[in-house]
């Protein structure tokens, strides 16, 4: 295709054989014996046509190429299941939530809060338990336990004396069944009968089910 902009002036300076050459180019059907004033304004809107389509892929390329902002100045969280065990949450946190923390005298901490249900009822959690962030995270890998139909994850910053705010949540999110051995992979320490004795197995348990987000 031609990358000159066609006009009438110069289109009435070309014979009839390379009006109808460029017809072709076109892809213009021209019938014989066409007047060249017709040829001329068949070429002319084609050409427009032409350059309207251009000018829109060039300006659809711009924005694709556009970088996004990494921040739109919102609280927001969200999350999607990467399978049936693993969540994937992500967030975003706005300014001035931001500078609440980085001006406090108190210590503040940020968390992921994962609620479980058995219903999709929020006002009734089967268990919960807390993934430390920071200010500067946006993502996390979620583990979840088996055995529940709906969870949903708050952007929680823990205050002091017990105290918190929620600052975002998703919605409820429905689980599908999966078995306890699947989601609960402990891990398989070998200890000695004297160790079993001791309690250390259950000890391991314990301490696997109340951190299980630090072994991943």
């Amino acid at each position: 295709m031609s990358d000159m902009r066609l006009s009438r002036a110069h289109l009435e300076t070309l014979p009839t054989a390379d009006l109808i050459a460029l017809a072709d180019e076109y892809g213009i059907d021209i019938p014989e014996n066409l007047n060249r004033r017709f040829i001329i304004g068949e070429l002319l809107e084609a050409a427009e046509e032409w350059d309207e389509f251009e000018d829109d892929l060039e300006e659809s390329d711009q924005l694709e190429t556009a970088d996004l902002p990494q921040t739109y100045n919102e609280t927001v969280i969200s999350a999607v299941l990467r399978n049936p065990v693993w969540l994937f949450v992500y967030w975003d946190v706005k300014k001035d939530h931001i500078v609440q923390i980085q001006k406090s005298s108190k210590v503040q901490t940020l968390s992921l809060r994962v609620a479980m249900f058995h219903r999709e009822n929020p006002d009734v959690v089967a268990d919960a338990f807390d993934v430390p962030i920071t200010i500067d995270d946006r993502n996390r890998y979620v583990l979840l336990p088996a055995g529940f139909g709906f969870a949903r994850v708050d952007l929680v910053l823990e205050l002091e004396e017990d105290m918190h705010e929620v600052w975002a949540s998703t919605g409820m999110i429905r689980l599908p069944h999966v078995s306890a051995r699947l989601a609960n992979p402990l891990p398989d320490t070998p200890v000695s009968p004297v160790l079993k004795l001791s309690g250390l197995p259950e000890l391991l348990r314990t301490h696997y089910m109340n951190h299980r987000q630090s072994f991943f």
